[in-house]
């Protein structure tokens, strides 16, 4: 079955293999390449990365968005030319043993931050902070109950070097792809600042998320997990023990089919 996870600037596509019930990731399809690309069809983009094979497999997809109407528009109907419908998951109150924090107005969180929660309640046991390292920095507390507890919501890599680049008159912009080189030092140029200040931003506010843990978790032992986009080079520079898991989402999405919600 095709999984697709849409966010805020790509579209990530992964196969779910019933049989052998594993997951293999298929690639991603960034926002602006296809449209802003008129010469190509989203459909022929999407044969780059889904094979005749698997569209003849399926006639159905599960897939999670937190990204435009248009964007998800153009996916129903490009994919509906390859003959494949796909089914939207929402966020709910509650949800194969997950309790949503956000009582007044649980559609409110994030698809992508509830399908985390869910992928890492079967993934991780006991208690959890999960941070999602993608265009927006998410972190949210989850009990091994399956109690929701709240979050975090702060702008990732490339929306702090956006800010920096277009709010001031001389840093100018910084491409994200120099984040490779980001350390936790001192810049010693006004690149390495901005590319070292955001680092030290992102680590720090996974470090105040495990210092708040033990007060919201009853001073029990929790695993810290991360995951995204960002995930590697975050996880790079945080010390201690933590659990990098990149595909929370599509485990997520798997599970909803498993269970058929």
């Amino acid at each position: 079955m095709l999984l697709i996870d849409a966010g805020n600037t790509r579209c990530k596509f992964a196969w779910w293999d019933k049989s052998t019930d594993s997951i293999q990731a298929l690639g991603a399809i960034e926002h602006q390449h296809w449209l802003n690309d008129l010469s190509r069809s989203l459909k022929d983009i999407l044969l780059g990365v889904i094979n005749r094979e698997q569209i003849e497999q399926t006639k159905e997809a599960l897939g999670v968005s937190v990204a435009s109407v248009q964007v998800v528009d153009m996916l129903n109907q490009s994919l509906a030319e390859l003959g494949i419908s796909v089914h939207w998951q929402r966020t709910r109150a509650s949800q194969l043993g997950i309790e949503n924090a956000y009582k007044d107005k649980p559609e409110a969180l994030g698809a992508d931050r509830w399908l985390a929660l869910l992928g890492c309640h079967k993934a991780v046991k006991g208690h959890a902070v999960i941070i999602d390292a993608g265009t927006a920095l998410t972190v949210d507390w989850l009990t091994s109950e399956g109690h929701h507890l709240g979050g975090w919501i702060v702008p990732g890599r490339q929306l702090m070097l956006n800010a920096l680049g277009q709010g001031t008159a001389q840093l100018g912009n910084v491409p994200v792809e120099h984040s490779a080189k980001a350390k936790l030092e001192p810049g010693i140029s006004t690149r390495e600042g901005m590319l070292h200040g955001i680092e030290a931003s992102l680590v720090g506010v996974v470090y105040e998320a495990a210092k708040l843990s033990p007060s919201l978790f009853n001073d029990e032992a929790f695993t810290v997990v991360v995951t995204g986009g960002d995930s590697e080079q975050l996880a790079s520079h945080l010390n201690g023990s933590v659990c990098r898991i990149d595909d929370l989402t599509f485990k997520g999405l798997r599970l909803c089919a498993d269970n058929e919600q």
